[in-house]
């Protein structure tokens, strides 16, 4: 008896670890029309859920989750929307909601704790965001038109912030330092701000508010901050810091 009972005990263990490695989760909810989500998710506790709503004649979400106790929401409201999220790392986050028509998020996330909040309320915008490092957190909030927001973050404990809410709009952000911030707000139309941050404990922050301005900042080094305001029309700015 006490042979059986050390056997039967042996394969309740084997059996709940492997349920637990196997752990993963992924509710997708879809009304409308044309709507197409795909979830692949492999390692321990992978949570994913795809949420599309509304009249759609193509509502596209597609998760791919290989990494370790990553999260990744998606919400779509509305026609024509395109979310694409894979996650590689460990314990990474990613939320994507898209209204309106035509807004199109690609998110690629590896790394440790990192966190990428995309909010598209617009029409016609666009983000791609490449995150990796540790400790990262990206938001994106477009609620203009046919913006773009092309991002690329690979430091340490650091954040970036996009805000574009008018029209025809550019950011393309790069970011490698430990401990560094951007704040840019793009409010006025066809607009580019371009941004190059290797630097440490450093800040940048950019508002443009005008039309066809320009802002390049390329920060390096040590505990810098840099600002810059445009609020006329065709403004050029450059900002380097070593």
């Amino acid at each position: 008896m006490f042979k059986f009972n050390a056997l039967f005990a042996a394969v309740l263990a084997v059996s709940a670890s492997q349920v637990f490695a196997a752990s993963s989760e992924a509710t997708v909810n879809q009304t409308g029309k044309n709507q197409l989500a795909t979830v692949y998710q492999e390692g321990v506790g992978q949570t994913s859920e795809v949420y599309q709503t509304g009249y759609a004649h193509r509502n596209t979400a597609t998760t791919n989750q290989s990494g370790q106790d990553n999260l990744s929401q998606v919400t779509q409201d509305g026609a024509w929307h395109d979310a694409t999220v894979t996650q590689t790392g460990t314990e990474g986050q990613v939320t994507i909601t898209q209204n309106n028509w035509n807004n199109d998020t690609t998110v690629a996330q590896a790394g440790f704790l990192n966190i990428a909040d995309v909010i598209q309320t617009g029409w016609n915008n666009d983000v791609e965001l490449n995150q990796e490092g540790a400790l990262n957190d990206t938001t994106v909030d477009q609620a203009g038109e046919s913006n773009d927001a092309f991002i690329d973050q690979l430091g340490q404990e650091s954040s970036i912030l996009v805000s574009q809410t008018g029209y025809k709009n550019v950011a393309d952000v790069d970011q490698s330092g430990l401990g560094s911030t951007v704040d840019l707000m793009q409010l006025g139309s066809e607009n580019l701000a371009t941004i190059d941050q290797t630097s440490e404990s450093s800040r940048i922050n950019v508002l443009q508010d005008g039309a066809f301005n320009i802002a390049t900042v390329d920060q390096a080094g040590f505990s810098n901050s840099a600002n810059i305001s445009q609020m006329g029309t065709s403004n050029t700015a450059t900002v380097t810091q070593r």
